[in-house]
């Protein structure tokens, strides 16, 4: 009797053991599989953060190169208005004329002459939208920079190469009318320049009509060129600070 209950309780020591032995075993698997999946979710991460700040890195020079480009036709703008405010005086004073034959003839000349079109690239931007724009962790980043792309720079683009152009056609159109065209040769090409043959056309309402509505058009054009660079430039020390941070 008691060789079978030695026995007996030699066998449930061996289960006994047994079965620790078998928790330990799948306690340690479990632990390897978690510490696998941990260093996957990491390694993985880690793609993605770099995936992400090399498109942000991307968008950045993009518009690193984009924001000189527009401030630059902004300028151009900028000559443009002060060759209509320098006609518009003398519009003002249609009466008694400055005289000042060769000031008006530059200034007309560049009214005549001046155009402007947008351009800018949206390369990483559609790259980034395709690879899918969750990739952008950050929320607000991620929404200003959609906005940007699909509603601001879209918006400035179809007002500067669709309505701005448009107008600009018009103005040409209006000059043809007005002044006559001297063509001559400078160097190897045509060049053509306006003829006055009087101080007249200060008191054409059809000037008056011309200088008014291309002042609009300048005026309209650098402001919502203005109010874009000022995103752009938001949007860039937003993406600057993700980068960095």
């Amino acid at each position: 009797m008691l060789n079978f209950l030695r026995k007996l309780r030699s066998k449930e020591m061996s289960s006994t053991r047994y079965l620790k032995y078998a928790l330990g075993e799948i306690l340690l698997v479990v632990i390897g599989i978690l510490i696998a999946l941990s260093i996957n979710n990491w390694n993985e991460g880690k793609k993605a953060r770099t995936y992400e700040l090399k498109m942000l890195d991307e968008i950045e020079d993009a518009l690193n190169q984009d924001i000189p480009s527009i401030e630059r036709f902004d300028s151009i703008l900028n000559i443009w208005n002060k060759s209509i405010i320098y006609l518009t005086k003398e519009v003002n004073q249609a009466n008694q004329p400055s005289g000042h034959w060769d000031s008006i003839h530059y200034h007309l000349e560049t009214i005549d002459q001046i155009g402007i079109f947008s351009i800018y690239n949206d390369g990483p931007y559609e790259a980034l939208k395709s690879s899918g724009m969750d990739r952008i962790s950050n929320d607000r980043l991620r929404n200003d920079i959609a906005r940007l792309y699909s509603r601001d720079l879209p918006s400035l683009d179809i007002w500067v190469n669709e309505i701005q152009r448009q107008h600009i056609f018009i103005k040409h159109q209006e000059m043809d009318e007005l002044f006559n065209t001297k063509i001559s040769i400078d160097g190897s090409r045509m060049k053509e320049e306006l003829v006055i043959a009087d101080l007249s056309f200060l008191k054409n309402p059809k000037f008056h009509d011309m200088i008014r509505r291309t002042s609009n058009i300048v005026n309209s054009s650098r402001n919502r060129m203005k109010a874009t660079v000022d995103r752009m430039k938001s949007v860039r020390n937003e993406i600057h600070e993700e980068i960095t941070h």
